[in-house]
């Protein structure tokens, strides 16, 4: 489970915002796809789905247990 998922970048001055308040809920053994134009952050969901980077914001839950902690 997703709850207002965040993800921004410092690029130069600018903030880029790769994620925004995304909220998703996949069932167990749910099959997904990820699909998008090229930056539209799939990798990024995908490197926070995975736990291997923290998200600006927001939680992810796995099995009711909080992973982005």
């Amino acid at each position: 489970t997703v709850k207002q998922l965040s993800k921004t970048f410092k690029s130069g001055d600018h903030l880029v915002t790769a994620i925004d308040k995304l909220n998703l809920d996949l069932p167990e053994a749910t099959f997904a796809a990820i699909v998008g134009k090229s930056g539209s952050g799939k990798s990024t969901l995908l490197g926070l789905l995975g736990a291997l980077d923290r998200p600006s914001s927001g939680s992810i839950e796995v099995h009711g247990k909080n992973v982005t902690k």
